[in-house]
């Protein structure tokens, strides 16, 4: 007789001889009435409620179908798996796939039908949400072919059953196709079906799978790195009527056995979020929670998670899938550096991957890879380069291979720190009457960006703060000391510190040693000869040159040499005609002039007086030519 005949003949016994036993072994499914199980819920505490579920529908032998005998719920341990048992740090509280940053991760609900293949829907889920999740495609409802695995896989049984660990090694070695390439029929039919070549072709296959350690810490980790995962249970009577809410079991006798998706999980219920294959009209919407932390009806006891799937030819998929590399400091930072991954998950190599990028702010090594195999990755680096400006840097990343294109966006930009302010007022070594005021260099910035706000800081010569305001967008370029913060006749050291419009402070300027000294005649403000001229800081004369300085003088850099220059040698000139009548008069005529034009200035008359004088002179101009000709 040939193997192959053989090997068939095997297969048929064993799935007769399998169906027997369940069908003699496995106790009557007898539906308890609603109401005495929601009475055991309450009796017992759980959080469920039990009703009409659309299983209940169904003929005890249709139910039957739809369970596996309990052996199979657990490992053939004939499949080569690891353990998995990695950590990650800082669990979340909860996880569920279906929306992981609105985003669903996991493929639609299933219907097995009259048929033991629930190991074959489990297994199929969780390699559909590995696809989702590695290849960055999340809300498709990506439809693979569970029909390929009851027909194909011999190592199980079909509609009879399987084991999740040999389930796990078909989709390693063989893989399945499509649904649209291998419809399911045996839920109607209750009939495994004959495997057949389109069945093997063109399919989306495991690259690795572990067997996670029995202990609710290792599950977790394992949802929250690798996505939802495969496990059994066993089903009692009154699950049959589930209808909602945190499963336990109450009452009820052990039906069979059953392979699930878990695809989440909630602390606060303690529970685990499952994915049943009963179709969308069971459950919540075709899906279950179950009690987490005890193991529940075994459904901690063997688990399984797919490390990495890949798709039938070329594919890549890029980590991470965007980036932005913030705003770069300038002169901190001259460039930033991002790693990035490129993973092959087709089922076949790429060869001569080529990289480049859209915007020349950015580069990228290496611009070519040679070869990246199946399921393997290469680590790429991009750079980006600051430059002043205030427009952000937006270009792609992108990536070629064998006619297949993945891009990523790029952004960035660059904040310049606005230049280090100069001490004008009082300069290194001067003396300040009080009260005080400091007086620094204009704004500065290579970005273009504004002036926001100051903080001026003052010391003693210990270097003890004596003041530190915050930072303030009225005294921009000066400011006025408090009364009561300085003492006469002590010195100090002050700085100040600017702040750009978008948060960026300059270095501070460099520490200046001044004296406060009590103040006298002519000190406010530091008008020294002004006020010293005219008697009192008050005189209306002062208040329009203290303006003029203020306002115009302090606003350029010319302007801000001559203040400089005025306080290094204004104090002197001030003590010299302080108690000479004639020269106060003498300075007094001086400085009419000056007063009148900064009067003009600063109300904004000046534009109209020059256009005067230009008339004027024009006028003159002309009338002086005419006087020529006519005495000609």
């Amino acid at each position: 007789m040939p193997e192959l005949l053989q090997n068939k003949m095997k297969k048929t016994i064993i799935n007769f001889i399998v169906s027997l036993l369940f069908i003699l072994i496995a106790s009557p499914l007898l539906a308890l009435e609603a109401i005495d199980i929601n009475q055991a819920i309450r009796d017992r505490g759980a959080h469920w409620v039990a009703g009409e579920a659309s299983v209940l529908k169904l003929s005890p032998d249709e139910i039957r179908r739809r369970l596996l005998p309990i052996e199979f719920k657990k490992s053939s341990h004939q499949a080569k798996s690891y353990r998995f048992s990695a950590k990650v740090n800082r669990l979340p509280t909860k996880i569920d796939w279906r929306n992981v940053n609105g985003h669903n991760y996991v493929t639609g609900v299933r219907d097995q039908g009259n048929c033991g293949s629930c190991w074959a829907f489990g297994s199929t889920a969780i390699l559909e949400s590995r696809i989702l999740i590695t290849s960055h495609t999340p809300d498709k409802d990506l439809d693979l072919s569970e029909q390929a695995m009851v027909s194909c896989d011999d190592k199980n049984l079909g509609c009879s059953g399987g084991y999740p660990d040999l389930a796990m090694s078909y989709l390693k070695t063989a893989g399945i196709p499509l649904e649209t390439d291998a419809p399911y029929n045996s839920g109607g039919t209750g009939i495994t079906g004959a495997c057949t070549a389109k069945m093997q072709q063109n399919t989306y296959r495991v690259t690795g799978f572990e067997d996670v350690a029995t202990s609710v810490e290792a599950i977790k980790n394992a949802i929250v790195q690798y996505g939802p995962l495969v496990t059994g249970f066993v089903v009692y009577t009154d699950f049959l009527s589930y209808q909602s809410g945190v499963y336990s079991h109450v009452t009820g006798v052990a039906e069979g056995g059953h392979m699930v998706a878990i695809v989440g999980y909630d602390d606060a219920e303690q529970a685990w979020i499952i994915k049943n294959s009963w179709g969308p009209d069971w459950g919540e919407g075709g899906f279950f929670r179950i009690k987490s932390g005890t193991n529940e009806c075994d459904i901690e006891d063997e688990v399984y998670v797919i490390n990495y799937a890949t798709v039938p030819g070329t594919s890549f998929v890029l980590n991470p899938a965007s980036a932005d590399f913030g705003t770069l400091v300038l002169p901190d930072q001259l460039s930033a550096t991002l790693p990035f991954m490129i993973t092959n998950n087709g089922s076949v190599p790429l060869t001569n991957t080529s990289l480049v990028v859209t915007n020349s702010k950015y580069s990228v090594l290496p611009l070519n890879v040679s070869i990246i195999a199946s399921a393997a990755s290469t680590d790429i680096q991009v750079t980006y380069t600051a430059h002043a400006g205030k427009t952000a840097d937006v270009g792609e990343l992108q990536v070629v291979s064998a006619e297949v294109t993945r891009k990523i966006s790029l952004t960035a930009q660059t904040n310049t720190r606005p230049a280090q302010p100069t001490n004008l007022w009082p300069s290194d070594g001067a003396t300040m009457q009080l009260p005080g005021k400091l007086f620094a260099s204009a704004f500065v910035d290579a970005d273009g960006d504004a002036h926001e706000a100051s903080q001026w800081i003052i010391q003693n010569t210990s270097g003890g703060i004596i003041y530190s305001g915050s930072f303030d967008a009225a005294s921009k370029t000066s400011f006025t000391v408090p009364s009561v913060t300085l003492q006469a006749n002590t010195k100090y050291y002050w700085q100040v510190i600017y702040l750009d419009e978008r948060g960026i402070v300059s270095s501070a300027s460099a520490l200046t040693a001044f004296t406060a000294v009590s103040p006298v005649p002519g000190s406010k403000g530091a008008c020294f000869i002004a006020t010293a001229a005219f008697g009192s800081p008050m005189a209306g004369q002062v208040e329009i040159l203290r303006q003029l300085r203020d306002r115009c003088l302090l606003t350029n850099n010319l302007g801000q040499k001559f203040v400089a220059w005025y306080y290094r040698n204004g104090p002197a000139v001030a003590n010299y005609i302080q108690d000479k009548p004639f020269a106060k008069v003498a300075v007094q005529i001086a400085l009419y002039p000056l007063i009148g034009f900064s009067l003009l200035l600063i109300n904004g008359y000046m534009p109209f007086v020059m256009m005067g004088l230009l008339l004027l002179t024009a006028v003159l101009y002309f009338s002086f030519k005419q006087k020529r000709l006519n005495n000609r």
